[in-house]
Parts: C-alpha cells; sequence; structure tokens
C-alpha cells in the first residue's frame, strides 16, 4: 500500500538538509567525492539510529569497517550502529558482474518484508551508493537501471521507509544523470533538497522510462 495514498497528512520520519521527509519519499542524492558523501551520508543514517530506525547502507565494496568507524567518531550516541545497521555490498545489484533490475527489486521488497513484520511500527532508512555502477555505464544499462530507479519509488512507498540514492558526479555524467533526475521525486544538489519539477511518478506514468537524451 502506498504510504501517500491515506487522507490524514504523513507525518515526517525523517530530515535532510531540514527538509522534512515522509514515507516513501526517493532522493537522488548527486555529489562529489567520498567526503562529500560521507558527510551527507552520515548524519541521515546516524540520525535515523538515534531515532531507532533500522538502517541500510547498500552497494559499498569492503567498508563496513571503515564507515562503521566514521559513524562511531561522528555520531557516538549511536557508536558503530549496532544490530539496527545494515551494510550490503554490490553483489545486492550484481550477479557474476551483470545487473538484473528485477532480481534486485525482489530482493528489496524481501528485505522490507523481513524488516517490517506485521506493520510492526518500524521506520527504516536506507543509503545506497550506487558508484558499483560506474564500470558498467551503457545505454542499454542506463535503460536498465533507470526502469529500476522508477521501480524503487514503488517500493519505498510500500513501506515506512525513505531512501536516498547517492550518485557520484565525478564518476557519472550527464548521460546517466539526466535521466536518472526523472525518475527520483527529489533532488540532493551543492548542500540543497528540492522537489523534482521534472518527476516521472511510477503510478502515473502509462510509458516506459526517459532513455538517456530523451526531454
Amino acid at each position: 500500500m502506498d504510504q501517500r495514498s491515506a487522507d490524514a497528512p504523513v507525518a515526517a520520519v525523517a530530515r535532510l538538509g531540514g527538509v522534512p521527509l515522509t514515507p516513501g519519499d526517493h532522493i537522488c542524492a548527486l555529489y562529489r567525492g567520498r567526503a562529500e558523501r560521507d558527510r551527507l551520508m552520515t548524519p541521515f543514517l546516524a540520525d535515523g539510529l538515534s531515532a531507532g530506525h533500522i538502517c541500510l547502507l547498500l552497494g559499498t565494496k569492503g567498508e563496513g569497517h571503515t564507515f562503521r568507524d566514521i559513524l562511531a567518531s561522528a555520531a557516538p550516541a549511536v557508536g558503530r550502529g549496532g544490530d539496527n545497521f545494515q551494510i550490503r555490498g554490490p553483489d545486492e545489484y550484481l550477479q557474476d558482474g551483470t545487473f538484473d533490475a528485477d532480481r534486485t527489486l525482489a530482493r528489496m521488497y524481501a528485505w522490507s518484508d523481513e524488516t517490517f513484520p506485521s506493520g510492526n511500527g518500524t521506520c527504516a532508512r536506507l543509503a545506497a551508493d550506487m558508484s558499483w555502477a560506474q564500470p558498467l555505464v551503457r545505454p542499454a544499462f542506463v535503460r536498465d537501471l533507470v526502469r529500476y530507479e522508477m521501480n524503487t519509488t514503488r517500493w519505498l512507498r510500500s513501506h515506512s521507509q525513505v531512501g536516498m540514492c547517492m550518485y557520484d558526479l565525478e564518476l557519472f555524467d550527464s548521460d546517466l544523470i539526466v535521466p536518472l533526475i526523472k525518475v527520483h521525486p527529489m533532488v540532493w544538489l551543492n548542500g540543497m533538497i528540492m522537489e523534482n519539477p521534472y518527476f516521472l511518478d511510477p503510478d502515473e506514468e502509462t510509458t516506459g522510462p526517459p532513455a538517456s537524451g530523451e526531454t
């Protein structure tokens, strides 16, 4: 069920850059370099852990121990995150080096079903470092990734969860970034988060996802 379908106002469950986030929000976070990524991601996850949320860091390779140290230094109250902080690598997206959007989405839905048993009031936050995608960028892959991100909005809306997909502008150019922005309802750039006027809502669109270069 879409968390936004109820008539009553939806309460904020998180904040990013001072902007309230509600269940189902899906942010495209554009940044430059590892240091900026950590400055953005650390408080997003630390605040969630402080609030008792389940937090998932997705897509990083071999960074689990390192990022837990960063978290403990930046937010001593939450330490290294404990059981509420989960870290999964690029294998959540890739199988034998190949991206399978349907397989990945199935794994995400399964994770939510396990995280939210019987509507227990839990809230979750996802931060996905998409740097693993850089070596794969080709027109066909871009189309698959855009379709995945479009359907990720549906997945995030299925439970009380917010997600931030993080793309390094030092790794990706406009061929990937432009179509990706169109399938995210919110965009973080240069320290600001904005509602996306060009967002193509998957629950309203009848055409396929935008290809690279389309307007």
